[in-house]
């Protein structure tokens, strides 16, 4: 019979890696903003579903067609013959006097406070100071690498923005994991060679085209090796080691 001692760690042990799913080493990690780092789906709703009553476009087709896209090519879906600047301008700017409703992700800042600056970037179809403006009020870095609306000719499901984030990492798409919430955004990455975690923030299970999935960031660990990037993916949340 095995020393009391040894059967406890034994069953710590289980206990700890029972839900561990995968493990990637990669170069580098990019993440989709809204749903995998911050929850701005107050934000979102209610900036939307505004300027939809406004124009008397039901909330429901608004909700299915924004995830994943950026607010000038969400609106040429929605209502093709209004003036699409002006329109996201005023979307942008209700969404920005919203901000205070925005919160991390769970799991968010523990994860980027284990990577490295330089490691990680965002690739978001939002633009750049709405994308700042929610880093900083869920308190969580603004990375040195962040590409957004403004900066790429084509949207998601384009590959241009994860393109784009790879090369400023310096690193090669296919030696990236990029983490989003929305089937454009998995498109996009996969496009551009990236592999994919899907992140079940919002989206039922199926729906995301993703090699691997996630609740949140809670299951995911990350660890430097000397050149690379060792992340685990977990059903759940694993127990503190």
């Amino acid at each position: 019979m095995s020393p009391p001692s040894l059967t406890m760690e034994r069953r710590s042990a289980v206990r700890r890696y029972a839900t561990l799913n995968a493990v990637l080493e990669v170069s580098a990690i990019i993440f989709d903003l809204d749903g995998v780092l911050v929850d701005s789906s107050a934000v979102v709703d209610q900036s939307w579903v505004e300027w939809g009553d406004r124009l008397g476009i039901d909330a429901r087709s608004i909700l299915q067609t924004i995830p994943g896209k950026r607010t000038r090519d969400a609106i040429a879906l929605l209502a093709p013959e209004c003036d699409i600047d002006a329109e996201a301008a005023r979307i942008v700017a209700r969404e920005q006097s919203l901000v205070d409703l925005v919160v991390p992700i769970p799991g968010a800042r523990e994860l980027l406070a284990r990577l490295q600056t330089g490691r990680w970037g965002v690739a978001t179809s939002g633009t750049g100071e709405i994308a700042r403006g929610r880093l900083a009020h869920a308190g969580l870095p603004i990375p040195e690498v962040l590409i957004s609306a403004e900066m790429v000719m084509h949207g998601k499901p384009d590959p241009e923005v994860y393109e784009r984030a790879a090369a400023g990492l310096g690193f090669d798409p296919a030696a990236c994991l990029v983490f989003e919430d929305a089937p454009s955004g998995v498109a996009a990455a996969t496009a551009a060679g990236a592999l994919v975690v899907g992140v079940l923030t919002w989206a039922e299970p199926g729906l995301l085209k993703a090699p691997y999935t996630v609740s949140n960031l809670r299951a995911v660990r990350a660890t430097a090796l000397a050149k690379l990037l060792r992340v685990e993916l977990h059903a759940s949340e694993p127990a503190e080691t």
